[in-house]
């Protein structure tokens, strides 16, 4: 009898070795932070090719530009970026040759993992041109 108590408790021992084990490695592993790095799919599906891309925590004017090797050629064609660390609503400044610029503004980078550049309104009436900071309703 002695040794089954004794093997009892050496196998609630290690069953408990091993939860913990699983717990300090769920806890490492767990849900990413703001600082995360997280990318995003840009499928570029107009005519014109994409020169700049830039991201900005929505309702800000605090853009970082993303590097580009070089520009996204028009239609179809993608391109996956790393969004610079921050929040999950995001402005999107996209700028095609010729310095027309898109924004999209408020786009959820944590629940979305691309973006289709088509032409005309890629997010149903959201986009708008900006010119020379100033901004005006439309598509391109």
């Amino acid at each position: 009898m002695h040794a089954c108590h004794i093997f009892s408790r050496l196998f609630i021992v290690t069953v408990l070795g091993a939860a913990l084990a699983t717990l300090s490695a769920c806890a490492t592993a767990g849900p990413q932070g703001p600082a995360s790095s997280r990318h995003l799919r840009i499928v570029n599906a107009t005519f014109d090719d994409m020169t700049a891309l830039a991201f900005a925590p929505s309702g800000s004017a605090d853009y970082r530009s993303v590097a580009l090797a070089q520009a996204l050629a028009g239609g179809p064609s993608s391109i996956t970026v790393d969004v610079p660390s921050g929040g999950c609503r995001r402005d999107v400044r996209v700028t095609f040759r010729g310095d027309r610029t898109l924004l999209y503004p408020d786009l959820d980078v944590c629940r979305n993992d691309g973006l289709r550049l088509v032409v005309g309104s890629a997010r149903l009436g959201r986009t708008m041109m900006v010119r020379d900071d100033q901004q005006s309703p439309g598509s391109p």
